[in-house]
Parts: C-alpha cells; structure tokens; sequence
C-alpha cells in the first residue's frame, strides 16, 4: 500500500462519530475512496439541468447507466450569495457577472424539486451531491441529509462556508481552481484543523479547458506535498485527460455530463454527453484492471509460452559420471523443460552424478554439490 502520511477516517449517513485509522481513504454512502480503491466518479449535473425537472432525471439516469458513482447538482441562494446592488443593478458590474447572473437566475430548481431528486436518487441507489454556494442551502441540504459537501473554486477561499460545512463532520470535496499554491496551501492547513475527511480536486477553470492548461503532474505534486487525497474537476471537451489523471492517481474524477453540448446553457460546452462519459469510466476501469495488484506471477498464456520460447540447459556431449560440466559439454536451447538457462555459471564446475546422453536436459538432481 502507499502510504503518505494521512489518515482513514471512515463516515456513514446517520452516524455521527468519525473514526481515524491509518489508512488512505474516505467513505461516502459505503463507497471507499482512496489510493487503493477504484477511482470514483461524480457526474455533475450542475445546472445542466437547464432549470428543469425532468431533464434533471434524463441526466440521473444516463449518468447511472454511464457508470457514475454519483450525481452533483448546485443550489444557489442568490439573494445570500450577491450583494443587494449587484443583484439589483447587474449591469454596474462586469459583463461576464450580468451575464452570468441573467443564466442562473433561470437555472435554480426549487426546494420541492430537489427533495424528489435526493429521493429519486436514494431509489435508484446512486449518491447525491450538490455544491451549496451559501449558508441557506447549506442547511436546505442538511434537511435532507446529503452524504458530503462539494465546495467549489470560487469559494475554496470563502472560509466562513468552509467552517460552518465543517462542523457536519461529514467528507468534503474542494476544487482548486482560479488559485495560487499558496491559497491552495492554506486552504489545506484550515481544512485539517476541522478535523473532517476531505479530498482537493486539481481544476483548471476555462470552460472548455484546452488540455495543455490541464498541467496534471500536479496531482501527484500535491499529494507529496499536503499529503492529502486529490482528484479532478475536469472541464476539457474530450476524455483523454480524465483517464490520464485516474492513472496519475487522481482518487475522484468529476465530469459535467449533459444531454446535448449544443444545448443552451452555461456548461453544456465543457460537458460530456452520455456516450462519451460511458466511454471515459469504462476506460478508467479497464485500466485499473491493467495496473494490476504488484504482485508479480506469470499469467496461464505466459507460463505456456515459455515452455515455448525460453531455454533449458542440455548436454552438447555425452558426459560421463563424476564429469565436470564445462562450457564444452553443456548449452542453452529451448524448449525449456530441464534447468533453466539462468544457471549456467552456476553449474559450471560442478560434476555429474550419472552418466548423460547428448540433447538430454540436465536436471537438478543431475548435479553433485
């Protein structure tokens, strides 16, 4: 197992206590997460859902017969998370906040629908996450007990949120993007002083993200570094760096998926449709698969192959008994059935205890020592 440092803390919906062992993971509705574990997988629906019900269940569904380990969704409280004057004259910010603020505005489901959701969800055994952007959906949520916390970028520096989540003790998803390494750092530092499990997720925060921007060799930089579990929020178009971060020991992938990227909306572009989010976690599985366990042994094809392809030590000569094998009376040739080549020096100097025949394999009972 590798090992850096952190602890296991184990946490299930409903108990309160949280439990530290020195493992590497997390559990969240009975499903470990950690460097020794399949790597998990968060369809994020967003707001992708476009402000309806009904596609919000298309999207729990395709994301279920995608292979996801659970849906997010975002719940907003916009009167809690902008400033009075913003929200009453969004022109006087800036362009991309009016047009932000105009989107949203269309894009929030209500109490009674989320409610469903959660239940949907709890029918069709798949976890439900959500992102809460304020204190008021953090205690919506908490009404109806959801199993962890997703922060997102912009408020990985909001600190109050992160205290007030903190004292659920329940596990808590941080995303690192539009940050410097030093917010990062003390992000981390503040977060371990809660004493609650938690994961950070290496982003980049354009939407689309080209995949030079992805700059993956920092999940593992930062798991040396903080010693902390870290996955992705990924945003790019494709698939290819998803499947790269889970084999650079990302714990947790979380992709948008949407119906449609020609939808519109704020994140359909950078959103996977269900096709391709079924392609990226049946190609994050296979190679779990492929990594294997460390423990090397010889596969059944490759144990017939040798027998095949690899060299035994044989006699070149007839050899007497109490002969001494030399490099004039013995040799390397397949198949391999007698002594392995690999012995050779070994052997060299050695008498024969019986008489040998030329071609014959040499054995190790052959030999005296």
């Amino acid at each position: 197992m590798v090992k850096f440092g952190f602890i296991k803390i184990r946490w299930n919906k409903g108990n309160n206590e949280l439990k530290e062992n020195n493992f590497d993971e997390i559990i969240i509705d009975d499903k470990k997460i950690g460097l020794n574990q399949p790597c998990y997988v968060i369809a994020e629906i967003g707001v992708n859902h476009n402000g309806k019900f009904d596609l919000a269940i298309k999207l729990i569904d395709h994301a279920i017969e995608s292979g996801a380990d659970a849906v997010k969704f975002q719940k907003r409280n916009l009167e809690s998370l902008y400033r009075k004057e913003s929200l009453d004259n969004p022109n006087s910010e800036s362009q991309g906040f009016e047009i932000m603020l105009n989107e949203l505005k269309n894009l929030e489901l209500s109490k009674e629908e989320y409610i469903k959701i959660d239940d949907y969800c709890k029918g069709k055994k798949i976890t439900f996450l959500c992102t809460p952007w304020d204190i008021p959906s953090v205690d919506f949520l908490e009404q109806i007990k959801t199993s962890a916390y997703k922060i997102a970028s912009g408020d990985m520096t909001n600190f109050p949120l992160i205290k007030y989540i903190s004292k659920l003790k329940k596990p808590m998803i941080i995303s690192t993007g539009m940050s410097k390494l030093e917010e990062i750092e003390k992000m981390i530092n503040f977060v371990k002083l809660q004493n609650i499990p938690f994961i950070i997720l290496h982003a980049n925060s354009t939407y689309p993200s080209p995949i030079d921007a992805l700059n993956l060799k920092l999940i593992p930089y930062y798991f040396d570094k903080f010693h902390v579990l870290v996955g992705l929020s990924d945003h790019e178009t494709g698939i290819l760096g998803s499947i790269t971060a889970a084999n650079m020991g990302a714990v947790l992938i979380e992709r948008h998926i949407t119906i449609d990227k020609n939808m519109k909306g704020l994140d359909h572009l950078s959103s996977l449709e269900p096709k391709e989010f079924k392609e990226m976690v049946d190609q994050i599985r296979l190679s779990e698969i492929a990594k294997g366990k460390a423990v090397k042994k010889m596969s059944r094809g490759e144990v017939l192959q040798r027998e095949v392809v690899s060299k035994s030590l044989i006699c070149s000569k007839n050899i007497e008994f109490g002969e001494i094998f030399s490099e004039m009376n013995i040799e390397a040739k397949g198949p391999e059935k007698g002594l392995s080549a690999q012995y050779y020096f070994d052997i060299l100097g050695k008498k024969s205890n019986r008489k040998l025949m030329k071609d014959e394999y040499l054995l190790d009972e052959d030999l005296t020592y």
